[in-house]
């Protein structure tokens, strides 16, 4: 007995024809019939009947079919988990959204001081990016942030919601406008200097700032976060960001220098953070530890 055998007969008792079981086996129909045959004197029981009608099970038969359903499920499972331990070797590339490297680095160092195996690259990106390198198999799983304009952008993928967060203004703790100690109004920001991140959240922010306001003062625009902090601090720049990513990012001192301020409510703010990928990309146990340990601290 093999599992070439047990493949056989399930495949015929599905589709109940050795003609149309052999192409999907992509053997020959006599090929099929004999190793079957060959089966069937191995046990010394008939499994089918060849009548006109098709190739149908007989009692015993349908006994055996069901039981090697069962075994060819359990090798199957077996290989999986094969492939998910052999995965621990593979490296896993994560991207996240600004701000979050830090918590990850973290928890893989304590991975590492226990012998795992595991293997990270991370990188930041923001959100829209890291999806079109998850449809272009440039990454294993990002962390996003998603608000309810553009929730279609994760339809397709498997998205684990984290937590909430909302954007809020940043500044300098000695600034005039951290002073205050109401929300911020449109009128208030419109007067500031911005140095902003290069992400699609932030620019629409401002997008919809400026057509309802008209237009800001922008400082400059990057993708360094510590020089986003620099320029707050020395010039008494503000930016817009998620709590999240100041609430996590080590290359800000948010507790010592720099304070968040809520913004009043002319558009919606409030963002959903969370894991994508894809749906048949299957992490091994040990990642999805890891990434499970990073929610936890995440989500405190």
């Amino acid at each position: 007995m093999n599992i070439e055998q047990l493949m056989y007969i399930v495949e015929v008792a599905k589709v109940r024809s050795l003609g149309e079981a052999a192409k999907t086996l992509n053997i020959s129909q006599s090929a099929l019939s004999q190793a079957i045959t060959k089966f069937e004197n191995e046990l010394n029981i008939k499994i089918f009947n060849r009548t006109r009608a098709g190739t149908i099970p007989t009692k015993e038969g349908d006994l055996l079919i069901a039981k090697s359903q069962n075994a060819l499920k359990a090798i199957y499972q077996i290989e999986d988990e094969a492939k998910q331990i052999n995965h621990l070797n593979d490296l896993l590339r994560i991207t996240v959204i600004p701000g979050l490297i830090g918590p990850i680095v973290d928890t893989y160092l304590d991975y590492k001081k226990k012998d795992s195996k595991l293997k990270i690259e991370i990188n930041e990106k923001s959100s829209m990016d890291i999806i079109v390198d998850l449809k272009n198999d440039k990454i294993d799983i990002g962390f996003i942030a998603i608000n309810r304009k553009n929730m279609d952008a994760v339809t397709g993928f498997q998205f684990t919601p984290v937590r909430k967060g909302k954007l809020l203004v940043f500044a300098s703790k000695d600034s005039v406008i951290a002073k205050t100690k109401d929300v911020i109004k449109p009128n208030v920001l419109k007067e500031q200097l911005f140095v902003l991140y290069k992400d699609e959240y932030v620019q629409s922010f401002i997008s919809n700032f400026n057509r309802l306001y008209g237009p800001i003062d922008i400082f400059l625009k990057t993708t360094d976060t510590q020089i986003i902090t620099n320029t707050i601090l020395k010039l008494e720049a503000i930016t817009i960001g998620h709590d999240i990513s100041a609430e996590f990012n080590q290359n800000f001192p948010y507790k010592e220098n720099i304070v968040a301020l809520e913004i009043e409510n002319f558009s919606d703010t409030s963002f959903t953070f969370g894991w994508i990928k894809k749906h048949d990309n299957k992490l091994a146990r040990e990642t999805n530890l890891f990434i499970e340990k990073v929610s936890n601290i995440l989500i405190k």
